[in-house]
């Protein structure tokens, strides 16, 4: 995948369940700007059938859900929450969601130049963030150049 988008979608903007060999270069999400009322996955249910994420941890769509997946590449990625419940307020404070990428620990995967507007954690790994806005600032987005499992 190169040059794609995903935006305002419910569960999350991309999953990645059981998948191998993908490359993803410049892609790009918004998260919906009504959540989280209702809280995701409000008006839908969860389908494990198709992996669908877990979101205890967040009340709000993820964007970029990873499980059990193998020698994944992401070469640039903007995720950006712009809103909290169609309000702007949380952008100055990073707080429109919590999370916004969740790696599990049976997925391999790199991760070059991740930026994020809007989150607390930029990165989580079994829904336990990782990588904190906070150390990240760069202008308006946060951006961390480069995560692996192998390097965290």
């Amino acid at each position: 995948m190169v040059g794609t988008g995903s935006e305002h979608h419910v569960l999350y903007q991309y999953n990645l369940n059981k998948a191998r060999n993908h490359y993803m270069g410049l892609i790009q999400t918004e998260t919906p700007y009504f959540q989280p009322i209702p809280v995701a996955p409000t008006p839908f249910t969860i389908n494990s059938k198709y992996g669908d994420p877990d979101l205890s941890t967040t009340p709000s769509a993820w964007a970029l859900w990873v499980k059990q997946s193998q020698n994944i590449t992401v070469f640039g990625a903007g995720l950006y929450s712009f809103f909290y419940n169609y309000q702007q307020n949380c952008i100055a404070t990073r707080t429109c969601q919590k999370h916004i990428v969740n790696i599990d620990s049976a997925s391999t995967i790199r991760i070059y130049s991740l930026s994020t507007v809007g989150t607390t954690y930029m990165l989580s790994v079994n829904q336990k963030g990782i990588i904190d806005q906070t150390n990240n600032q760069n202008g308006f987005a946060q951006t961390a150049t480069f995560w692996s499992p192998t390097v965290s």
